[in-house]
């Protein structure tokens, strides 16, 4: 009888174990699972493209300047002059002070914030029209030195001597590159970035 006890409650830890662990690799996304908190749905380039142009456009339109496209906007961009197909969203790096306006400026424009975390990150939710975006708010200091609150990453001396950012004509608007930012990607992605 004792025997038989312990094998159920062996049976009974074995799958709460299972669970737990299922859990954790669906929530941190270890298992490729595509609605994950940290990622979104899969995107067609044309509709990413477009996404990043009408942001584009409204920072522009509105005089915000301190900001660049990072992670895989800025690898999309650089190595074939457009966003990747299937990659989820479009990447922001921009100043934490410019955090209120943007927000204000895409909630007036009826944009869904999905995710706001003040100072750290801004996320606008995607829908049939638009691919999601994401704001990485930084600390700037002079130098031009980034600090992402959000993913902790430090994008160093992004501004030319000039003390501004890399001017990009992409499909007749300006688009804002960090200075050196093919050592950048080569920094996150390896040797083989442009591959």
């Amino acid at each position: 009888m004792m025997k038989e006890l312990f094998k159920k409650i062996s049976i009974i830890i074995l799958i709460n174990m299972f669970i737990s662990i299922l859990t954790i690799l669906i929530k941190y996304n270890i298992i490729n699972n595509k609605e994950s908190f940290y990622a979104g749905t899969y995107q067609s380039k044309d509709k990413l493209n477009y996404t990043l142009l009408e942001t584009v456009k409204i920072l522009n339109a509105n005089k915000i300047t301190n900001w660049f496209i990072g992670y895989g906007t800025l690898l999309g961009i650089i190595r074939g002059n457009s966003c990747i197909e299937g990659d989820d969203d479009i990447d922001i790096i921009c100043n934490k002070d410019d955090y209120q306006r943007i927000k204000d400026i895409f909630t007036s424009k009826k944009f869904n914030i999905s995710m706001q975390h003040p100072g750290r990150f801004l996320q606008i939710k995607g829908n049939s029209k638009y691919s999601q975006v994401d704001f990485y708010m930084c600390d700037v200091d002079k130098k031009g030195n980034f600090k992402d609150n959000w993913e902790h990453v430090l994008w160093s001396n992004c501004y030319r001597d000039n003390n501004k950012l890399i001017e990009y004509k992409w499909k007749d608007n300006i688009l804002y590159l960090p200075n050196n930012y093919k050592t950048k990607l080569k920094n996150i992605y390896g040797d083989k970035w442009i591959i």
